[in-house]
């Protein structure tokens, strides 16, 4: 009797289950044996839920990667963090601007190699989770921030100096649309982007964007378009930025394995008649260094690499170190 009623009360707690396990639950109510019965709901109860997929984990669509819905979360990582030694094929010694003032007359004595590293992180700071808005499940609103330096680590003859620094803080409000495979999310940004130099070397922008997420399986693009805040003539240190930095960006991202990344970024000014655009290869290597970086091979070529080069043709090569999502 009392062996019959701790077999109802299992059975009873196993039928409230997650809705991944009902197929195995319904499965062990077929068998007759009760012993048999009882180790095939012991086995299901066990099974784990899927793994959650990159854009999922990255911008936190299910909810799961923050517990405490209160407060501002913990930072975590928002692009690559990495660093690496780079060779450029055309330093930019003379950077210009048809802007007045913004034009350096002499050069540089910049050299060829340099180090380039990036930091980026962002921080979930309000989220509405049961949302219903055209197709929307939840929304979150994140502060994030980006820091891209190129020093001239080996240029010693000139002190080494730090040859251009952008700073990119962002607001960014995510729309998850609930959906496991295909369209993922919507984000709304506002972003502020310069590097905090005076003239001639001044350069900045503010733009709102629209990004698209899409994700199937191992492999996740992300495509956004921008407009850029009007500034007035006198305060706009590049005019001509949108024409040659571009307009919109496609970023894909393939993950073969648990250790392989391979990112391309593309970018363009959408004009037919006189593109100007950039592409980006990441390679992040199985070749571990340590447990918590990887190898990175990095191709770049193009316009804007840089805010100071965002009318500057160059290609680059670089290896390095990323840092992985801690």
């Amino acid at each position: 009797m009392l062996r019959n009623l701790v077999l109802s009360l299992i059975c009873a707690c196993l039928a409230d289950l997650a809705h991944a396990e009902s197929g195995a639950m319904d499965a062990c109510s077929n068998i007759v044996n009760k012993n048999d019965r009882l180790n095939c709901y012991d086995a299901a109860a066990t099974i784990k839920p899927a793994p959650r997929s990159y854009l999922t984990r990255a911008w936190d669509l299910d909810g799961q990667g923050n517990p405490d819905a209160d407060g501002i979360r913990r930072l975590e990582p928002y692009r690559k963090n990495y660093a690496l030694i780079r060779y450029t094929s055309n330093i930019n010694e003379t950077p210009h601007s048809p802007s007045p003032s913004h034009t350096v007359t002499t050069p540089y004595p910049y050299r060829k190699v340099e180090t380039k590293f990036q930091f980026s992180a962002k921080s979930e700071i309000g989220n509405y989770r049961d949302l219903e808005f055209i197709g929307f499940k939840n929304f979150r609103l994140w502060g994030a921030f980006t820091q891209q330096s190129f020093w001239q680590a080996f240029n010693v003859g000139n002190s080494s100096p730090f040859r251009e620094s952008n700073y990119e803080p962002e607001f960014i409000g995510t729309f998850g649309t609930g959906n496991a495979q295909g369209w993922k999310l919507l984000n709304v940004g506002l972003s502020h982007q310069s590097n905090g130099r005076k003239e001639p070397d001044s350069r900045s922008w503010n733009r709102l964007y629209l990004q698209g997420g899409w994700e199937w399986d191992d492999i996740h693009v992300l495509a956004r378009t921008w407009w850029r805040i009007p500034e007035k003539a006198y305060k706009n240190d590049n005019p001509d930025f949108i024409d040659h930095y571009g307009r919109a960006e496609l970023v894909a991202h393939w993950l073969p394995d648990r250790d392989d990344e391979i990112i391309l970024l593309l970018r363009s000014n959408l004009n037919a008649h006189g593109h100007k655009g950039f592409l980006q290869l990441d390679w992040a290597s199985p070749f571990k260094i340590g447990r918590s970086s990887q190898l990175n091979f990095q191709l770049t070529t193009g316009y804007g690499d840089s805010l100071i080069d965002y009318n500057h043709w160059q290609t680059t090569f670089g290896i390095g170190i990323v840092f992985k999502e801690w």
